[in-house]
C-alpha cells in the first residue's frame, strides 16, 4: 500500500511540474485583440512570463489553412483544456468582423519587427575561410575609376562558369571573426577584426586589424598562436548582371547600396527566405561556449531591438526563433580585505588572493538569421546593455 501511495505521489509531482512548465503572467488578460504593428513576441509577452514558451501553449485550429498565422483583428483567448492553459484564436468573434482579416489590407503579424531585422536578412553574408578562397573578385572598374555605381560597368575575374544575363551580388569583406578563447597572451574571447579596403585602409586602428601575412606565415603557424577564424562578414555593395562572360567578365551594376571598388567579391544571389511566422523557443540543449561576437550600430553596449552577432550557427543546431539569455562575465578582483598585498595571509594562501565575481544577467535575444558558425540575433529585453563577449545560456536562466 505504501508503495502504491509513493508511486501516486511521484506521478502527481511529475504532473504538477509539467503543468508548471508554462508560467502565466499574474496580470495576463483573458483575451486580446491583435493590433496592427503587433508581433508574436509582443502577444506572447502579454500572457507568459517566459514568452519563448509560446509553442507549449498555442492551440492552432487544424481546420484553418495556415493555422499558425495571426492577423490584426483576431481575438486571442486564454482557455484551459484538461487543466492546461492554451491560447487560441476565437473563431466566433473573428467571423463577426471578416473585413479586418483581409489579407489584401493587413497581412499576418510577424514574430519580430520586420523593419528592425530587414537589413540583416539581405545585406550581410557570413562565409568561412574555405568558401572565400575561390570567390570571383572585381579586378578593375570602367575607365579605371576608383568607384562606380548604378549603370556603370565593372570587370571581374574567376567567373568562367557564369552565364550572360545572370544576376550576382557584389559584396565587400568588412570583418574577420577570430576565436581567441584559448589565447595565451593579449585579449581572450571572440574578436572582430576590421578589414582594410579602399582609400580608408589606414584609418583602421592597428589593434582592430587582422594579423599580417608575415605574422600568419611565421609566429602564427605555432599552435599556441594559431587562432581559428570562424567566419568573414560581407556587406552587399551592389547587384550586377553579367553582360559578357570571360576572363575578365563584364558586369553592369543594376542596383546599388554603395560604390563598387576593385577588390570587392562576387557572390551568388542569396535565396534565404525568413518565414513570416516562426516560433520563439529554447534549444533542447544549449551549446557550450556561446558568446556575443559583435554589436550593430553600438560600441559600448546594445539594447532593445538592436542586432548582435553570436558565435553559434546551424552547425550547433541553431535555427530562427531560438532564444538565449546573455550574461556579463564577472570581473576578477583582488581581495584586499583579508589578503592585502605583502600580507602573511596572501603568501600563505595565494589561491585565495583573487576572486571571480558572479555573472550578471544582461538580457535576452532571439536568432533570426543563422549561418554555419555565426548567427544574427535581435535583443528583445533585458536589464543591462549587452556587450561583446557576453556569455549565452538557456533563456530560462536569470541568475
Amino acid at each position: 500500500m505504501k508503495r502504491i501511495v509513493m508511486v501516486l505521489a511521484v506521478v502527481v509531482l511529475a504532473l504538477s511540474l509539467q503543468a508548471g512548465a508554462v508560467e502565466l503572467r499574474e496580470d495576463h488578460p483573458r483575451e486580446y485583440v491583435v493590433q496592427p504593428g503587433d508581433t508574436l513576441w509582443d502577444i506572447a509577452s502579454k500572457f507568459l512570463t517566459r514568452p519563448w514558451q509560446w509553442p507549449n501553449i498555442w492551440q492552432a485550429n487544424p481546420e484553418i489553412e495556415n493555422p499558425h498565422l495571426i492577423y490584426p483583428g483576431d481575438v486571442i483567448s486564454l482557455v484551459f483544456i484538461g487543466g492546461e492553459p492554451r491560447l487560441m484564436v476565437d473563431d466566433s468573434i473573428k467571423k463577426l468582423s471578416p473585413r479586418i482579416r483581409s489579407e489584401a489590407i493587413d497581412g499576418p503579424i510577424t514574430t519580430l519587427p520586420r523593419d528592425a531585422i530587414e537589413p540583416f536578412l539581405r545585406r550581410p553574408r557570413v562565409l568561412d575561410a574555405e568558401e572565400i578562397e575561390d570567390l570571383p573578385y572585381i579586378i578593375a572598374n570602367y575607365e579605371h575609376r576608383v568607384m562606380v555605381g548604378i549603370g556603370d560597368r565593372t570587370y571581374a575575374r574567376g567567373m568562367a562558369d557564369k552565364a550572360e544575363g545572370e544576376e550576382v551580388i557584389i559584396a565587400r569583406m568588412v570583418h574577420q571573426f577570430v576565436d581567441r578563447s584559448e589565447a595565451i597572451v593579449g585579449d581572450r574571447g571572440m574578436r572582430r577584426n576590421r578589414i582594410r579596403t579602399g582609400t580608408g585602409a589606414g584609418q583602421v586602428p592597428y589593434s582592430e586589424r587582422p594579423s599580417s601575412e608575415f605574422w600568419l606565415n611565421t609566429v602564427g603557424k605555432l599552435e599556441a598562436f594559431d587562432y581559428p577564424i570562424i567566419g568573414y562578414e560581407f556587406l552587399e555593395a551592389a547587384r550586377a548582371v553579367v553582360l559578357r562572360a570571360g576572363d575578365p567578365a563584364v558586369l553592369e551594376i543594376v542596383e546599388g547600396r554603395r560604390e563598387v571598388m576593385a577588390g570587392d567579391r562576387v557572390l551568388p544571389i542569396d535565396d534565404f527566405q525568413l518565414e513570416e511566422t516562426f516560433f520563439p523557443r529554447a534549444m533542447d540543449e544549449t551549446p557550450e561556449g556561446g558568446r556575443i561576437l559583435t554589436l550593430s550600430e553600438a560600441y559600448y553596449g546594445a539594447g532593445h531591438y538592436q542586432i548582435v552577432a553570436i558565435n553559434l550557427g546551424t552547425e550547433d543546431g541553431v535555427q530562427p526563433g531560438h532564444m538565449f539569455s546573455a550574461f556579463r562575465p564577472g570581473d576578477v578582483m583582488r581581495d584586499n580585505i583579508e589578503y592585502p598585498r605583502m600580507s602573511r595571509a596572501a603568501f600563505e594562501s595565494p589561491e585565495r588572493v583573487h576572486v571571480e565575481l558572479p555573472e550578471e544577467f544582461a538580457g535576452q535575444l532571439m536568432v533570426f538569421r543563422p549561418f554555419d558558425r555565426i548567427s544574427y540575433a535581435i535583443i528583445l529585453d533585458g536589464t543591462n546593455a549587452i556587450r561583446v563577449d557576453d556569455r549565452l545560456d538557456h533563456p530560462d536562466r536569470r541568475l
